[in-house]
């Protein structure tokens, strides 16, 4: 695996904003939905706002802002630029837009804090998430477990901050197995059609998730995984380890749980996307970490989060963290009514 470690680097504040809107798929399971003209960084705006005005932040001192993201507001210009705009951060400003899906939060802090390192401004903001609901039909969520979200997080330059560690390893001869097969600009009805295991009533412009490919994809790799976490683990021994897995299907998930009660982790330790709640893209693991947080005594904890991301990519962060990190859940049904919103990429 690549690995990256980043020091005077610190994450001040992540807040995370769901749809108001729901729709609901079983008896007492509501699903964020966002509305037609509601878009991804209609709800990281909120977020990134929220940030901002909770903890007074100069926008001055904002010398970046990263959205990364599958669902855009337009091909161009990057939505990024909109957000930068929306949010008034000064024009000595970078900006750009990173198509990531699943694997956002941990490419979020691996870009964040490497430009946070080379900028002079104190702050980074980082925008991710994913209207997900646009790349479904509504068979996909009797049989999916998805929900729209977007999440805000900034990072600080901290002389006495711990480190932020990161491993990437990217399976790219599987990238069939994870995908939107349009959007861009190598569209073919050919390839879609000879694309198996497709779902009741998918089209071309809906997400393609292929399970027996993500399982052969990943099984290979739960050793050298294993062996990261145990070292990413061995860094921060006086605090007590949390484990977030997002490998976005259960039975890869209840797998490496399995392996990891085995190295000799506690299971109560261990905590798997399929068991917490909704699969919300990259905004899962924010709400992951809210949920555990909410319900730990200690003040500060060492938190360990895998994700699988299109590519394919496995992403790993290791980072310390304490309740007051993590805001509480926002729900809005606000949209920008500058412009327009299309779902025909």
């Amino acid at each position: 695996m690549r690995n990256f470690n980043y020091n005077r680097v610190k994450i001040v504040s992540i807040a995370t904003v769901l749809p108001a809107n729901n729709i609901q798929v079983y008896p007492q399971i509501d699903v964020a939905f966002a509305l037609a003209e509601q878009t991804t960084s209609d709800l990281g705006f909120l977020a990134a706002q929220e940030i901002i005005k909770k903890l007074n932040i100069d926008k001055k001192e904002i010398g970046a802002l990263v959205f990364l993201s599958k669902t855009p507001d337009y091909r161009g210009p990057a939505t990024a630029m909109v957000l930068q705009n929306r949010l008034g951060i000064p024009q000595n400003c970078i900006a750009y837009d990173s198509p990531t899906g699943n694997g956002g939060f941990e490419n979020a802090l691996n870009i964040g804090a490497a430009l946070l390192n080379s900028i002079e401004q104190n702050y980074m903001l980082l925008v991710f998430g994913d209207t997900v609901s646009k790349q479904l039909n509504d068979q996909d969520f009797l049989d999916l477990n998805f929900q729209d979200g977007a999440t805000a997080v900034l990072l600080e330059k901290n002389d006495n901050s711990s480190d932020i560690k990161l491993a990437f390893l990217t399976k790219s001869k599987h990238w069939k197995s994870f995908m939107v097969p349009s959007g861009g600009f190598r569209e073919s009805q050919r390839f879609f059609h000879d694309l198996y295991s497709k779902r009741v009533e998918q089209k071309i412009e809906h997400l393609h998730i292929n399970n027996g490919l993500l399982e052969e994809a990943l099984k290979p790799e739960f050793k050298q995984l294993l062996q990261k976490v145990n070292e990413f683990s061995s860094f921060h021994t006086g605090k007590k380890t949390l484990i977030l897995v997002n490998l976005l299907l259960s039975t890869i998930e209840e797998q490496f749980k399995f392996e990891l009660i085995q190295s000799g982790f506690e299971i109560n330790s261990i905590f798997l996307q399929s068991e917490t709640g909704l699969q919300a893209m990259s905004a899962t693991t924010p709400l992951m970490l809210e949920n555990i947080l909410n319900n730990l005594i200690e003040n500060e904890n060492h938190i360990i989060s895998i994700s699988l991301g299109e590519g394919l990519s496995i992403n790993i962060a290791s980072f310390l963290t304490h309740e007051s990190l993590v805001q509480k859940t926002i729900y809005s049904n606000s949209f920008y009514d500058d412009g327009f919103v299309t779902h025909e990429m």
